[in-house]
């Protein structure tokens, strides 16, 4: 019975279709790749945080909701450091004229500086004598020498507005608020979870259809104008750097950077690839015909798969971004081994007609090349077990980009081949001198030192089983770009002097407010409090009765807790404006009416910097927010936060549900401990959809066995180095072992292709070893070389996670290519799947059992 997909019929169905008429194939194949390049325009990249968080993670609803109650505007943080002191006159006046710059710019609704905070001890004064004469650095009557001591000590701008030792502070700032889209966001999310609650209804879908569009519209609208907002700040910036450093810092621009980031790596390293491989191929075929091939190919098939992702609306993220490096490789991978397939039938058989050539090179490579390209993508497919989204729609997207590289290679060579003029091949020596050493030398290897290869890779899978062991997920964004950049000095800078990077909130859950009660009576005259109307008619509110001085102590004991632990920056809460306020009133605590009345009649602009980013009375709730030191070399980020849940319980004395941890930090962490699980998963789901896999190719079990050894150790020792190394699992890397599958099995299948045909002729396994190694084994050299040179190519970027992704995948892809023609080879050697040696050539075939 012929095997799947390579008897007579569908040869004779491929045949008819595509090399019967070769220019009509042709014609009708660029005018669907000229289709799919008109949906260019609609393919976008996507560097938001919902592409970095976990699929269904209850701890990302939490988050919207805290959002949603209080409040996160957009902003972003520049760094002043004069080379004079910060107070002096010349460095307030540069500092004022920096902040008129940024405020007349677009879209900027406030700036915040040292210049505007309100100084509450410009003399210390009573809370009634504050409350209409707050003064500000910028005040004719303010003290300046008051003024620097109370940035140096309060609470409030200590570590945040100015840094611990004086020489530089921050300032803030503050984008319009686009409602529109914050509406949109809402109902977008509101929409989504009854979808996957299973409880929308039909006009619901139609309503999130409609929904999504107006969303994507908006959302590239909004990071349009975000990005050249960034950009306008930095051109103010650039025109102060020559007085003083500064330095720009903030989740708008880090998501903006890594977009732009992630557009250069793309464009430069896509062309930079593309240039690579043309000398490359040159040099190996010796023919520009031949070397253009593959490469054409290679392009329209990144083409046709980008206009697909524009059409569909498919983004691309962090994780995907290298997606067009992946169909590089995979297209020219298979080109390679078309063309040294056909220029091998040419040249053994130069006097049979060309389309005969082309027939034979079609039936004879497409189960090979179909089988490799369908066990790539079991090795891409088994990413969508992963939890995180991005890694999911990556493997699904790789999925459909290997399909299209299979169907559009073998709808593009061989017609151009059928069609292309036969030139005189250069002799076979020639040709094998650019790879015929190397392979040759792997071959003698293995058939004069069987022992020492063994050997070497027993201590290898041993040095990857340790490596795994070692293996830890702890990472941070910092981590994520080269010291050298602006994007890493001043995220640094930001985490070491002015409070930490990454937050965490603390939500602690109190009573809503309740009907008002009959209150005491109104305090006399020369009381501190007389003189405030706010609580004339106290049935108006009742949440004005909502603050109490027992609800502020369990604040305060939060806050303290935080703000001791080491990898904690910067700590901000109602116990920051409390710790202010009792010390206005001469370091006595106050009752829950002076407690009340204080958080219910401060100033606007002052209760919008201290109350309400951190209280929400209408639902009962606190908001404890810290900033997390990510520059730390020991930080833990997993044991922190237990800690944390631990030490409110054992340590404050609440109970579990009185408080909840969240925050961005949460969310990061969710995702890096889910990595360990989702790589189990990948790697489990590989093997056991390979096994069948091979059973069906090979129709032999022991050989099926066999072949799953050399794989799995190239597709595990990138863990193990990176475990011995120090190198975090992160999104990207943990795609590499899918990746590394995929191409080892290619390797793995042509190879033992070609050894089965070779094998007959014979029935010597070491002559069948060495005439496969100077045959298939140049293919597979070609391959490897062209592949992981190019994924060296990535290490040029500022992306670490670029950077590590291509050199990890390029180190195991040569891994790949050793275990292909020492041990496998060797494993073929000796357990002798394919039946005893010294038999007819014509004997049964194969000995499959």
């Amino acid at each position: 019975m012929p095997r799947l997909l390579t008897g007579a019929f569908w040869g004779g169905v491929y045949d008819a279709l595509f090399l019967t008429r070769p220019r009509l194939t042709l014609l009708l194949a660029a005018a669907l790749v000229a289709s799919c390049g008109y949906f260019l325009k609609d393919f976008r990249m996507d560097a938001s945080s919902d592409q970095l968080v976990l699929e269904h993670d209850e701890d990302v609803v939490y988050f919207r909701h805290v959002i949603e109650r209080f409040g996160s505007g957009d902003f972003v943080v520049v760094t002043y450091t004069p080379p004079e002191d910060l107070f002096e006159d010349a460095s307030l006046e540069r500092l004022k004229r920096l902040r008129e710059a940024l405020k007349v710019l677009p879209r900027v609704s406030s700036v915040v500086t040292i210049l505007d905070a309100p100084l509450l001890k410009n003399p210390a004064g009573t809370l009634k004598e504050l409350k209409d004469n707050i003064k500000t650095l910028e005040s004719p009557s303010a003290n300046k020498k008051l003024a620097i001591i109370e940035f140096r000590d309060s609470p409030i701008y200590q570590g945040n507005l100015v840094s611990a030792d004086l020489k530089s502070c921050a300032i803030q700032v503050n984008f319009q608020t686009d409602s529109a889209l914050d509406e949109l966001t809402t109902r977008r999310y509101a929409l989504r979870e009854k979808r996957r609650l299973k409880t929308i209804a039909p006009a619901e879908l139609e309503q999130l259809a409609s929904v999504e569009r107006e969303h994507r519209h908006m959302t590239d609208e909004h990071r349009s104008w975000r990005h050249e907002d960034i950009a306008a700040i930095r051109r103010v910036i650039t025109g102060f750097s020559g007085e003083a450093r500064i330095y720009l810092g903030g989740v708008p621009m880090i998501v903006d950077d890594i977009i732009s980031y992630i557009k250069k790596d793309v464009g430069v390293f896509g062309v930079g690839m593309v240039l690579y491989l043309v000398c490359l191929l040159a040099l190996i075929f010796k023919d520009a015909r031949y070397a253009a091939l593959p490469l054409a190919t290679s392009v329209l098939s990144v083409v046709m798969m980008m206009g697909i992702l524009g059409f569909w609306h498919w983004d691309i993220t962090i994780v995907s971004s290298n997606f067009i490096s992946l169909q590089l490789v995979f297209t020219i991978e298979i080109g390679v081994h078309l063309v040294m397939r056909y220029r091998e039938l040419l040249r053994d058989q130069p006097e049979r007609p060309n389309l005969e050539l082309v027939k034979e090179l079609v039936h004879s490579s497409f189960e090979p090349i179909f089988y490799a390209i369908l066990t790539t993508i079991a090795g891409f497919a088994s990413l969508v077990f992963c939890d995180v989204v991005p890694i999911v729609s990556f493997g699904w997207m790789m999925s459909l980009g290997l399909c299209i590289t299979l169907g559009l290679a073998y709808v593009l060579i061989p017609p151009i081949l059928l069609l292309m003029p036969r030139s005189k091949l250069p002799p076979v020596e020639a040709e094998n001198e650019f790879g015929h050493r190397p392979a040759m030398f792997l071959a003698r290897i293995s058939e004069r030192h069987p022992i020492a290869v063994y050997a070497v890779s027993a201590v290898l899978a041993a040095l990857t089983i340790a490596g795994c062991m070692r293996l830890e997920v702890e990472n941070s964004f910092i981590s994520y770009f080269k010291k050298s950049t602006d994007i890493s000095q001043g995220m640094r800078f930001i985490d070491l002097e002015l409070g930490g990077t990454t937050p965490v909130d603390i939500i602690l859950n109190f009573d809503k407010p309740e009907p008002a009660k009959p209150a005491a009576a109104r305090p006399p005259a020369d009381d501190e409090f007389s003189g405030f109307e706010e609580f004339d008619d106290r049935s108006q509110d009742p949440g004005k009765y909502w603050f109490t001085a027992k609800k502020l102590e369990t604040i305060e004991k939060v806050h303290d807790y935080l703000d001791g632990l080491e990898a904690t920056g910067k700590v901000m809460s109602l116990g920051t404006a409390w710790k202010v306020a009792k010390g206005l009133n001469g370091g006595k605590a106050m009752d829950d009416f002076g407690t009340a009345l204080l958080f219910n009649s401060m100033p606007g602009r002052t209760k919008e910097v201290l109350i309400d980013p951190y209280v929400s009375v209408a639902d009962g709730q606190a908001r404890v927010t810290t900033r997390i030191r990510d520059s730390m070399d020991h930080l833990r980020r997993d044991a922190l936060l237990k800690q944390i849940k631990k030490d409110l319980v054992e340590k404050v004395g609440l109970k579990p549900e009185e408080f909840r941890v969240s925050g961005l930090m949460v969310l990061y962490n969710n995702l890096l401990q889910s990595l360990y699980v989702s790589q189990i998963k990948t790697i489990g789901f590989s093997t056991l959809s390979l096994f069948p896999m091979f059973l069906l190719f090979f129709r032999s079990v022991p050989l099926s066995l066999l072949v799953i050894v050399p794989n799995f150790i190239a597709s595990m020792v990138v863990l193990g180095v990176m475990g011995l190394a120090g190198i975090p699992l992160d999104v990207m890397t943990i795609t590499i072992v899918a990746i590394v599958v995929g191409i080892a099995v290619d390797n793995t299948m042509h190879y033992l292709h070609r050894f089965e045909e070779e094998f007959h002729k014979d029935r010597d396994y070491r002559a069948t070893m060495l005439r496969c190694h100077g045959s298939i084994g140049h293919a597979m050299l070609y391959a490897t070389l062209t592949n992981a040179t190019g994924f060296c190519i990535l290490a040029l970027s500022n992306f670490i996670p670029t950077i590590l992704f291509g050199t990890l995948t390029a180190f195991a892809l040569a891994v790949a290519l050793l275990m292909s023609l020492t041990l496998l080879p060797l494993l073929v050697i000796h357990f002798k799947p394919y039946g005893p040696e010294g038999a007819a050539a014509g004997a049964r075939k194969g000995g499959h059992g």
